[in-house]
């Protein structure tokens, strides 16, 4: 058989070239680009709800911030709008509440000054007391079992200062269970002022990101 003689500079810059190629494979690889800092989250917000016709109480908003109108015109404008997008469910307003409340004295606390309602409890959403039997009772004195709860509504400026958006968040309570069976904010129209358009847009957009259209 014939001898394979192998030239000895070819070998040694096989060789050399191998190594080159395990070195890098070992070598520290430099640190991936810290990304970049993340986009505010938008509100939260839930699936809307087909409430087929039940009754809601509907407690006055609980706080403002920034708009010059009161909580009064916020509860106005958000019953307002859920009563125009759902008409088949019984939104209660505060005031037969407090008509209810007048009759039954000593029964329940006023709806207008609430406890603080933190409604998130080891990953589960449930009112705990003093607010969950406050809901409890009215919700016996009304006959509904649903009872939505107007936490506030704040004006955002924008970050260009131009203007800014009104935001209003609710939670909506099984009074019976005490379970959140929804929770939400949602902001209105952006608006040079918070004037009554802004805040009306703003409960336009809660209502539609509640309840379907009815």
């Amino acid at each position: 058989m014939p001898h394979v003689f192998v030239r000895q500079p070819l070998v040694r810059r096989a060789l050399a070239a191998a190594l080159v190629l395990f070195a890098g494979a070992c070598a520290p690889q430099p640190a991936p680009a810290q990304a970049a800092t993340p986009a505010p989250r938008p509100p939260q917000s839930v699936a809307p709800m087909d409430l087929a016709g039940q009754k809601v109480l509907v407690l006055p908003a609980q706080a403002v911030s920034g708009i010059p109108q009161g909580r009064e015109d916020v509860t106005r404008e958000v019953l307002f709008a859920l009563s125009e997008r759902d008409t088949r469910t019984r939104w209660i307003d505060p005031a037969r509440l407090r008509a209810a409340l007048r009759g039954a004295p000593g029964f329940a606390d006023d709806p207008d000054a609430l406890p603080a309602e933190g409604f998130q409890h080891h990953r589960e959403r449930y009112m705990i007391d003093p607010m969950a039997s406050l809901l409890r009772r009215y919700s016996a004195l009304m006959d509904a079992r649903l009872v939505l709860v107007t936490r506030g509504a704040q004006w955002l400026p924008a970050a260009d200062g131009t203007g800014g958006t009104v935001r209003i968040a609710a939670v909506m309570v099984d009074a019976r269970s005490s379970n959140v069976v929804w929770y939400g904010e949602a902001d209105g129209a952006p608006r040079p002022t918070p004037d009554a358009a802004a805040l009306a847009t703003a409960a336009a957009a809660l209502a539609a990101r509640m309840v379907i259209t009815r």
